[in-house]
């Protein structure tokens, strides 16, 4: 279809958007870019698609810098979460293609991403710090042998858990290996993929929580590994998404124009807002987030009513 320049405007302005929003915690523009492109063409599962490779475009510009500065960290641990998140978002894609779950996206998600943006941008975003009480509590309730509870103490005195070299190993909340580690990583590997699979998203923002949980990453740390993630959940996602379209519904699902104009706002303005974004504590880029998340929710809102 052939766009109007309004609708290449608000592309290149949606696009934007995303690129500051994927800077601060890998956040993906789904809640935005779904409804947008479901408002032009009426195809939910190219809307899908289409947010997928822009999310795919945005996380690799703002990984970029995160990358440059070194604010990212790979073991072998992540294996285990990445493997699961890929089968889960698998599962998920033809889920969404077999099921009329796109009802989904009208109100219910621009409303839920709005309340969350409105949580942290109260409450700041959760860090190893925050978190740290709440997991001890659940752990405690697994680990019972006393071994284990002395680790947990002992990571209690270490007053900040960063790492100081690119080989040392991160010290997790959870005892790596443990019962509650290996759950936690099925668990939350599980959503991560459904996440990217049935909405389309990229899942840096619930990447990002896993890291500061499960691996004790600080926070611009784990935004810059959880970027690096979500590339590979994007382009595994996006690959099912013609595969199993093509299977299932007959047809591939992408528009050139749309990732086009998307990807030029994204692009460039991830690059431009990452680079700030390093300069700030992770407070503040926590209540930037919650900002950037309740206008995205707005602006779904908007598109769902207008439609």
């Amino acid at each position: 279809m052939a766009l109007e320049i309004y609708h290449i405007i608000f592309l290149i302005f949606i696009g934007a958007l995303v690129g500051i929003s994927m800077s601060f915690v890998g956040q993906t523009g789904q809640g935005v870019v779904v409804p947008l492109i479901l408002l032009i063409t009426g195809d939910v599962l190219l809307a899908i698609a289409v947010n997928v490779i822009n999310d795919f475009i945005a996380a690799t510009s703002v990984a970029i810098n995160y990358v440059r500065k070194k604010q990212y960290y790979l073991n072998k641990n992540i294996v285990i979460l990445i493997v699961v998140s890929l089968v889960a978002s698998f599962f998920g894609v033809l889920l969404l293609m077999s099921t009329p779950l796109s009802i989904i996206f009208g109100w219910f998600l621009p409303v839920f991403i709005i309340l969350l943006g409105s949580t942290v941008l109260s409450k700041g975003f959760p860090t190893s710090e925050t978190l740290k009480e709440m997991v001890h509590k659940i752990s405690r309730r697994f680990l019972n042998n006393k071994k284990e509870n002395v680790n947990l103490k002992n990571f209690e005195k270490t007053p900040d858990n960063r790492l100081n070299t690119e080989e040392e190993q991160l010290e997790s909340v959870i005892r790596p290996y443990s019962k509650l580690f290996f759950l936690l990583t099925l668990v939350l590997g599980i959503i991560i993929g459904l996440n990217s699979g049935m909405f389309g998203a990229n899942s840096g923002f619930i990447i990002t929580l896993v890291l500061i949980i499960l691996y004790g990453y600080p926070l611009k740390k784990s935004v810059g590994t959880a970027l690096i993630l979500s590339i590979i959940m994007c382009i595994f996602t996006f690959s099912t998404y013609q595969i199993l379209g093509y299977v299932v519904k007959g047809q591939f699902f992408f528009n050139w124009e749309f990732v086009f104009y998307l990807g030029i706002g994204s692009f460039f303005t991830g690059i431009i807002t990452s680079n700030f974004v390093q300069k700030l504590s992770a407070k503040a880029m926590g209540r930037g987030m919650g900002a950037t998340m309740i206008f995205l929710g707005l602006f779904s809102l908007i598109f769902y009513f207008i439609s």
